[in-house]
């Protein structure tokens, strides 16, 4: 018995660990492999490692959250969720580097930065610099170019970049 409440207590301060991490802004803290095994069957805990693993664009780790988003309503729309951003980013991918085309593809709108690429790519909303697409929405500019093996997104503010990422 005394075993048990030790296991409990322990497991419900590992899980107030990923909630200070993540609200302190330590999203590399939560979004690995090693946390989406220990709490694979705490869909709340999951869904804050997914979301934490976009706040940093690990979105390679998306489909292992998924896989374990199945009981609870909340979970599952997270799923989806998650998943749509993960097709989007591999559809970019296959459309810079091998041509793949959009045009049959239709996803739920989102903010995050890869589904506002994905939208204005597929709708050909962009200018074309060389091999950069520049893409103007009200509240940012994208600068999206192939470098080697990734997809490399800028976000740029009077022609500075604030932000870089990258995706493979």
């Amino acid at each position: 018995m005394k075993l048990l409440l030790a296991l409990i207590l322990l497991y419900s301060f590992s899980s107030a660990d990923i909630l200070k991490d993540f609200v302190n802004k330590k999203y590399n803290e939560v979004c690995n492999y090693k946390n989406v095994l220990q709490y694979t069957k705490n869909e709340k805990i999951l869904s804050i490692i997914g979301f934490s693993c976009l706040k940093i664009d690990k979105l390679f780790v998306l489909p292992a959250v998924v896989k374990r988003l199945k009981k609870t309503s909340l979970g599952q729309k997270n799923a989806v969720y998650f998943s749509t951003i993960y097709l989007q980013k591999k559809l970019l991918l296959a459309h810079f580097f091998d041509n793949y085309p959009l045009d049959g593809f239709n996803f739920p709108k989102s903010d995050y930065l890869i589904s506002v690429v994905f939208d204005h790519i597929k709708s050909r909303n962009y200018t074309k610099e060389g091999d950069k697409f520049i893409i103007n929405t009200e509240n940012a500019s994208f600068v999206v170019f192939k470098d080697k093996d990734k997809l490399v997104i800028n976000e740029v503010f009077e022609g500075k970049v604030l932000k870089n990422h990258w995706f493979r």
